[in-house]
């Protein structure tokens, strides 16, 4: 029975998927996220236009209740949080990337509210500015890593983050076991410690535990 770790805790769904496929299953918390204190001076308030790139700022913004006219998100499982809260989401990609490619290419004439973390990827405030467009960030929380050691090594390990990855490899090595990356950022990361590289084929964990059936099958 092939062993896989997960870098996060599953939803008890997401557990019996890979145990019913016959994987041996380990889990924990690779990070901790933690809201920043100086965010409360938010609560309440409308914003026009919000750019918003993670499930984890979507509960920290309905903590705040902040308002927004309309929101451009990265990740369908960010999209369906925002819309379960009622928000009005008008564009919605897989990667930061293509996100600030579309506001660059049609949104220009806006200015944007930027919710993110303080370990953010640059490539949205970056393409933002190299297009002269108006933004304000608003970090919400902090990512701390929680590094933990294994006395053994897994068939598999599922990462869905780059500080993840930095993470784990703090105090561990797996030259065999195949990393399953949730997103190209996240496997940029593991491809400076692994050849064993793959990347699910859409940025849920869903997609992740598919890429782990089919490397297994064959």
């Amino acid at each position: 029975m092939p062993s896989v770790l997960s870098t996060k805790m599953l939803t008890p769904a997401q557990k019996n998927l890979i145990l019913n496929l016959d994987f041996s299953l380990v889990e924990y918390n690779a990070i901790q996220t933690t809201p920043l204190s100086e965010i409360n001076h938010l609560k309440n308030q409308r914003f026009e236009n919000a750019i918003i790139t993670s499930q984890k700022s979507v509960k920290i913004i309905n903590e705040l209740k902040l308002d927004f006219k309309q929101v451009f998100c990265v990740g369908k499982k960010t999209q369906q949080a925002l819309q379960d809260l009622g928000y009005k989401v008008v564009e919605v990609t897989n990667y930061g990337q293509d996100l600030a490619e579309i506001i660059s290419t049609n949104y220009a004439h806006l200015s944007f509210n930027f919710f993110c973390g303080k370990l953010r990827n640059e490539a949205i405030p970056n393409q933002l500015k190299q297009h002269q467009i108006s933004f304000t960030e608003h970090q919400l929380y902090e990512t701390k890593l929680n590094p933990k050691k294994f006395e053994r090594e897994f068939e598999a390990i599922l990462f869905f983050s780059p500080s993840a990855v930095r993470s784990f490899f703090n105090q561990n090595k797996a030259q065999h076991s195949q990393l399953i990356c949730i997103g190209s950022t996240t496997a940029q990361e593991a491809k400076k410690i692994s050849k064993n590289v793959h990347i699910a084929k859409t940025t849920s964990i869903e997609s992740c535990i598919v890429k782990l059936n089919e490397l297994f099958l064959k």
